[in-house]
């Protein structure tokens, strides 16, 4: 937060994404993993480096920021940069949208829709249909030599 005297001499209080968004975490309970997303998308906002005052926000600032974490993520090697930039996103949404709320900020900037992502998280997971076609190929399977349960293999 920052004081700022205009021309006239008026005093006003300024104040950036990163004393909002600190106010932002003690006045909500989040896990501490969440507490460390919101940090980082601070992080990056501030290494960004054109950190605008919160009432100066617009959407050419929102999208500049996320192209550079974007980027960024590739450039770092990240496996799906598209939800880097999603998270930060979703983390900036919810710190303005609060900080909107609280009247710091007298409105909500609109923000450019998302990147797109890899839906699965690694190779590792299986999705929904996956898993219903597993499901559904062992449905039936005969009893296995020395299954012992009631019920067969898929039920």
């Amino acid at each position: 937060m920052m004081w700022l005297v205009d021309g006239l001499g008026v005093v006003t209080m300024s104040n950036s994404v990163e004393a909002i968004a600190a106010k932002y975490l003690t006045a909500k309970k989040l896990s501490g993993g969440t507490r460390k997303e919101y940090k980082s998308t601070v992080t990056k906002w501030t290494t960004w480096g054109n950190g605008v005052d919160v009432e100066q926000i617009n959407r050419s600032h929102i999208r500049d920021f996320l192209d550079w974490v974007h980027h960024q993520a590739e450039a770092n090697g990240g496996s799906n940069p598209g939800r880097t930039a999603n998270k930060a996103r979703e983390n900036l949404r919810a710190i303005l949208a609060w900080a909107w709320e609280q009247e710091f900020l007298a409105k909500l900037p609109p923000f450019p829709k998302s990147k797109p992502q890899r839906d699965v998280a690694g190779r590792h997971y299986l999705t929904k249909p996956d898993l219903n076609g597993l499901y559904f190929a062992t449905y039936q399977l005969p009893r296995l030599r020395g299954w012992r349960q009631p019920y067969t293999v898929g039920y």
